[in-house]
């Protein structure tokens, strides 16, 4: 029997069946179908002899489960009264979409070697400064210890990527290959600028809790009630808006996956886009947006 994604949720989040799921249902339902297309399809490709095939394929699977998760949360949040909150996760649901995307059509084994070793240099470079910091304070003695351990296990990661990059035969791939350092170079890269500074960069203000919502709240005491009311009926539709287009970026990291692993044919994901961009314009003008102005 096929899972079916409304109560799957309510029962692995434990949300009372009285709830009312509305303002997520469309995006609970893309994001369950797109994960479970895409995890389907990449779990039955055979590795390949070299195995190159296969570090791409698992890390895919792993990246796309974790950004599950987090899409999962940010529904949560804003199933469950906590519409900041989702917001702050659909942050981390865009950036993650993106960087997969990236990794799956632009990227190929030798650009996750690249990816890994990022992570790493930038992980040691910070140890280093730490232990350099509490060196011959009181607190070292006990501090050091804990450094010394994560060095540890850090150097543990750094030898198996070069085990992997010889065993793989991927260092001339990974010469050649790119991980732009920055995340607007990978939104650049894909041709979507234009979503890094509306998308991505409006939900910056929940996740670091910047001046802009703080301000509106500040304003709103010498109103009246019923525009206070307003303004709280706008701040939620707005947040339902950019679940429901951070859940569209899920559903192309998952189609992106697909795409690059062979699955040519993905109307399956493209009607979970238009259900979702359907669902995002329902709400744009309860949510604010100026006429004209369609939610990407």
């Amino acid at each position: 029997m096929a899972v079916q994604p409304i109560s799957e949720f309510r029962k692995r989040f434990r949300i009372d069946a009285r709830a009312d799921l509305r303002d997520v249902s469309v995006a609970i339902e893309s994001i369950y179908k797109a994960f479970a297309v895409a995890s389907e399809y990449l779990e039955k490709i055979e590795p390949g002899i070299d195995g190159s095939l296969g570090l791409r394929v698992h890390t895919l699977v792993n990246l796309l489960g974790r950004n599950f998760e987090h899409a999962q949360a940010m529904l949560v949040a804003l199933a469950t009264g906590s519409p900041a909150s989702s917001e702050a996760l659909a942050r981390i649901v865009v950036e993650g979409s993106v960087n997969l995307t990236y990794l799956a059509i632009k990227g190929n084994s030798g650009t996750l070697i690249r990816f890994f070793r990022e992570w790493l240099q930038e992980h040691q470079k910070k140890l280093s400064v730490w232990k350099a910091e509490v060196t011959g304070k009181t607190h070292g003695s006990w501090v050091l210890p804990m450094i010394a351990e994560r060095s540890q296990l850090v150097d543990g990661f750094v030898s198996y990527v070069d085990d992997l990059e010889k065993h793989l035969g991927l260092k001339g791939e990974t010469d050649s290959s790119i991980w732009p350092k920055s995340l607007f170079a990978r939104f650049e890269a894909l041709g979507r600028q234009a979503d890094y500074y509306t998308t991505y960069h409006r939900l910056s203000g929940a996740s670091h809790i910047t001046a802009e919502d703080t301000l509106s709240w500040l304003v709103s005491l010498e109103m009246p009630d019923e525009v206070k009311r307003r303004v709280g009926v706008e701040a939620w539709a707005y947040s339902t808006m950019m679940t429901r287009i951070a859940a569209t970026f899920f559903v192309d990291a998952a189609a992106a996956c697909l795409i690059a692993n062979g699955r040519a044919t993905n109307d399956d994901l493209k009607d979970c886009k238009l259900a979702l961009a359907r669902a995002a314009e329902d709400v744009s003008v309860q949510a604010g947006v100026p006429q004209g102005c369609t939610p990407t």
